[in-house]
């Protein structure tokens, strides 16, 4: 029961709690799996791919914190042979940006706090490395200046 009130909480799509793997004042470690019928999209082509499963991995990503503690994403990914060019890929996990140790909602709210303070400000109010709040806050404003770089579409007449 307590592994499905976390993963309400948590709100991850297709994954769910497995299990709590420890729990101190500071911090808490929760392993995550995917649900067995889970399409597994490849992070290589972006297909989905029912062949060629190659194992798992087990990534650790830090999210928002629950009642003012860490709290650190046991994650475990499954990883496939690419058809297209024959390579090993990790699956893709569209709440997790690739190759990041955070979540996409704790990138947001690093984002929110660089934008009223200073990058030391909040990794110390995060309880985060500066040179890591600064690497989330770079990230984020390069993906809002593409956005604002695609040219609006021409109206039709």
């Amino acid at each position: 029961m307590r592994g499905h009130s976390i993963t309400k909480v948590l709100k991850l799509p297709q994954y769910r709690v497995d299990r709590i793997l420890s729990e101190t004042e500071q911090e808490i470690h929760i392993e995550v799996v995917p649900y067995k019928l889970k399409p597994l999209v490849c992070s290589g082509c972006g297909q989905i791919h029912d062949k060629g499963r190659h194992g798992t991995i087990e990534i650790v990503v830090e999210d928002l914190r629950i009642t003012g503690r860490r709290v650190y994403l046991h994650v475990l990914k499954r990883r496939v042979r690419c058809p297209k060019d024959g390579c090993i890929h990790v699956e893709a996990v569209d709440w997790i940006k690739p190759r990041a140790r955070v979540t996409n909602r704790l990138a947001v709210e690093v984002y929110r706090l660089t934008a009223i303070t200073t990058n030391v400000e909040a990794g110390w109010y995060l309880g985060m490395d500066d040179e890591q709040v600064y690497r989330i806050d770079r990230e984020k404003l390069e993906e809002l200046a593409v956005e604002k770089l695609i040219p609006p579409r021409r109206p039709r007449t």
